[in-house]
């Protein structure tokens, strides 16, 4: 082997490790939250309406000694209880997903409790409501944990917020990531392919903005309405088709103008920015806020389109929400982060070489 050649061979051998430890590496990125779930600091509401009662030894308020055992643990860290003063606040903070759940004493609670004790009728039981629509996997743990304490000695009753339809059973759960993966990948495929089809050249780029445009709107129609039709298929959900539709056509488009900008600024090297997004972003699609690393609840969350995704997904499916919900407007702000994309992309260097992706064997690189 000549001294020509032993450089080519090396680099020969180093490419297929280098190969497997970007694969390690992205499959790590992958599934890292997802084998350190933990949950912590689930907000969980907490509400003492009972008035107390007047006993020969003085003013006696059960429900205090309740809150305050309740709320003297935070199970480990898992828990953050938040204090409401009325039902109505704590009814508002269910309907806009801030709590996992709520625990409320009811006013009369020391009354019943000691009119029972004197076999008079029965406490008026704490009712304990499990939000489940705010996240399915949360939701089943702490709907396990609270079924243990109403086995216990205190008057429990526990009720569902925003229930699950039944037709979904244990695949809500994995709804959300069903959603996300085909937006995603499809959105992917659309804006290279377009890319592929349109690049931009040294003249007409304004045209070819219009017609790459033009193709990621209707690559959003048939990526919004197909999605929707293949998840009602297989779940038989009856999930609302316009909501669905809409919602993850708007995502598509988002992720699109994304991919096209991106391509069109810097050429095929443009493809590591959507796949930065997945690798990153899949699984604050499907987890909670609350069970991420904080590496991802700090510098993915806050950003990442696919939790905007995810959140909607949400919303429309378990939450009563329509299209326009909490999430939409993230996916604006990342539609609109697209569209600048495109536009400003006009004004890269016309003489400047950019690869193109290359779809087509032999196709010439501009």
């Amino acid at each position: 082997m000549n001294s020509t050649t032993r450089p080519h061979a090396i680099v020969g051998w180093l490419k297929p490790l280098l190969a497997v430890f970007a694969a390690l590496g992205v499959v790590t990125l992958l599934m890292a939250p997802m084998m350190a779930i933990k949950p912590r600091d689930l907000p969980i509401a907490v509400a003492n309406l009972d008035a107390g009662a007047s006993t020969p030894q003085g003013e006696l308020n059960v429900g205090d000694q309740v809150v305050a055992q309740l709320t003297g643990s935070n199970m480990n860290g898992t828990v953050k209880w938040v204090t409401y003063a009325s039902q109505s606040e704590v009814d508002e903070a269910l309907a806009s997903n801030e709590v996992y759940a709520a625990f409320v004493v009811p006013a009369d609670f020391t009354a019943s409790s000691a009119a029972a004790q004197q076999g008079a009728g029965e406490a008026t039981p704490i009712v304990i409501t499990v939000n489940q629509g705010k996240n399915p996997m949360i939701s089943g743990q702490l709907s396990t944990a609270f079924s243990s304490m109403a086995a216990g000695d205190l008057p429990v009753v526990q009720q569902v917020y925003h229930p699950i339809p039944a037709a979904l059973g244990l695949s809500a759960m994995f709804l959300p990531m069903l959603f996300v993966l085909m937006t995603y990948v499809a959105s992917l495929l659309g804006g290279v392919t377009t890319r592929s089809a349109f690049p931009l050249r040294a003249t007409g780029r304004w045209k070819t903005l219009a017609t790459q445009t033009g193709i990621a709107v209707l690559v959003a129609i048939v990526v919004g309405c197909t999605a929707t039709w293949i998840v009602n298929s297989i779940t038989g959900a009856g999930l609302p088709f316009a909501d669905f539709a809409i919602f993850l056509g708007l995502a598509c488009l988002a992720v699109v103008t994304i991919v096209l900008g991106s391509l069109n600024w810097v050429g095929i090297a443009g493809v590591a920015v959507p796949a930065l997004i997945l690798v990153l972003g899949s699984t604050t699609a499907s987890l909670a806020y609350e069970a991420l690393p904080g590496f991802w609840q700090n510098f993915v969350y806050p950003w990442n389109p696919l939790r905007f995704l995810g959140d909607g997904v949400r919303a429309i499916a378990f939450q009563d929400a329509g299209w326009w919900n909490a999430a939409t407007g993230g996916l604006l702000a990342a539609l609109a982060v697209g569209l600048v994309l495109m536009a400003t992309s006009v004004l890269t260097p016309i003489g400047r070489k950019v690869a193109e992706p290359k779809l087509i064997a032999g196709q010439d690189q501009q």
